[in-house]
């Protein structure tokens, strides 16, 4: 959640992590919305970190494979290839986090999940804008891609609504 928080200030290496971010984001949310039509808090909880966790291993796999192939440098290209994809997961922690607080608190479980799928719309929107503006877009762009991401956010919202 910090590191979400403090993006503008230290931001991800480059427009690959922000794009891991926004896969992350995505994957996380869809396996939220997904997991609480018929589980508990916990197995909310569960089934997103496991779920970005298989899609981190099976992204990092791929790349670390990609790296080992390639002669000189073997090593450090496979350890740069494992520390790439950690905004994949980074980037589900604020929403899990809203997640469990809200249903804590709400003591409902589809309050704290529409409550982390809204934060998750609201990061694919800024994590969407970002990437805009650091590919050098005008503002009105960049609002444009941020609102297009924020837009898979919406959809993981209605299928999420539609399907309870």
């Amino acid at each position: 959640m910090v590191r979400l928080l403090r993006w503008r200030r230290t931001g991800w290496a480059d427009d690959r992590e922000v794009s891991h971010a926004i896969h992350g984001t995505v994957v996380g949310a869809a396996a939220m919305a997904a997991a609480s039509l018929h589980g508990t808090l916990g197995q909310v909880v569960t089934t997103v970190l496991v779920t970005i966790g298989v899609y981190w291993a099976a992204e990092r796999y791929a790349d670390v494979l990609g790296a080992a192939v390639q002669g000189r440098q073997r090593r450090a290209r496979v350890l740069a290839a494992l520390r790439q994809g950690r905004p994949m997961v980074e980037s589900a922690y604020t929403p899990l986090l809203v997640l469990v607080v809200v249903a804590v608190l709400a003591h409902d479980l589809r309050t704290g999940v529409l409550a982390a799928l809204a934060v998750a719309t609201a990061l694919l929107g800024g994590l969407g804008h970002l990437s805009a503006r650091r590919a050098g877009t005008s503002r009105a762009s960049a609002v444009g891609w941020g609102a297009l991401s924020a837009g898979l956010g919406v959809v993981v919202i209605l299928l999420k609504l539609s399907l309870h």
